[in-house]
């Protein structure tokens, strides 16, 4: 990877914010809120509605009442907060109106959340979130359900978490991180974990010093004008040691970066991307690299 020259500006004009109505979605929508306020961006609520099977006890007015209270609910949340973009309905699952919303809507960013640990299992194991990290073709703010509830009064971070394996997809994920740090003139600490597989298969010393050379290699020349850089390699397993570090240090956003085909089916559970962002006591944004 080439050093960059210097920190690429990035912006939203776009903000998708999805929800079920729960106050698990609290955080979510003040994160939603502050990212649309700092950027100028127009915000678009956006819910869902997806068909349910009907049996024996459930009848086709019954469906149309959630339908309809879904619709009510969405359009309240609309006026209640001013949104600057129109209210996001659908009667079809989330796989089939989310690419939609995203294209027709030019949605740079989308911003979801969960808290609980019930709504942790439904959102971020289930087949929603898994579709919504493969198939956005835009960054995505999780807010998990540790992160407490902010002001509505713009964005601010005056820490910033960037935990890469130093992967081709880790340069389109650190632009995100460098500009955020540059324009909050924040700390900025990218770090990588060595496994112990690694560890136990070649010289430690040597591959701990690869990876300090290769994360200074992300940083532009004149990264120490506008924010303070930090360097961190540990040895370990690389979730556990995230999130030990982002609980230690608190961090006010962690930028993840995804690569293009990144497989979640198998263990979403038990990966990186899932651990970070259910234990993380701020904002994750992931960024996937789209290729090229």
């Amino acid at each position: 990877m080439q050093a960059l020259q210097t920190a690429t500006k990035i912006s939203f004009k776009n903000v998708l914010f999805l929800t079920d109505f729960s106050e698990s979605c609290e955080s979510a929508l003040a994160y939603a809120m502050g990212f649309a306020k700092h950027y100028h961006a127009q915000l678009f609520p956006a819910h869902a509605c997806s068909p349910i099977v009907l049996n024996e006890s459930t009848t086709a007015n019954a469906f149309e009442q959630i339908v309809e209270n879904s619709r009510r609910q969405l359009s309240q949340l609309a006026k209640d907060h001013k949104f600057s973009g129109p209210p996001l309905f659908s009667e079809a699952d989330v796989q089939i109106a989310f690419p939609k919303w995203i294209e027709e809507h030019g949605i740079d960013l989308v911003v979801a959340g969960t808290h609980g640990y019930r709504g942790l299992q439904r959102f971020l194991m289930g087949s929603t979130a898994e579709f919504i990290f493969r198939n956005s073709t835009c960054p995505v703010l999780t807010v998990g359900p540790h992160v407490a509830i902010r002001p509505y009064n713009g964005f601010k971070a005056d820490s910033i978490l960037f935990p890469t394996d130093l992967g081709p997809h880790s340069e389109a994920a650190v632009t995100y991180a460098l500009s955020f740090a540059r324009e909050n003139h924040a700390k900025l600490t990218l770090m990588h974990v060595v496994s112990l597989d690694e560890a136990f298969q070649h010289d430690r010393s040597q591959l701990i010093a690869n990876a300090r050379r290769a994360l200074e290699g992300l940083l532009p020349h004149d990264a120490e004008e506008w924010c303070s850089p930090e360097i961190v390699v540990e040895v370990g397993d690389p979730a556990l040691e995230v999130a030990d570090f982002a609980d230690k240090e608190r961090p006010d956003l962690i930028v993840l970066g995804l690569p293009p085909n990144k497989e979640f089916s198998a263990h979403f559970r038990t990966g990186v991307t899932y651990k970070v962002i259910s234990s993380a006591p701020c904002p994750v944004l992931t960024v996937r690299d789209l290729g090229k």
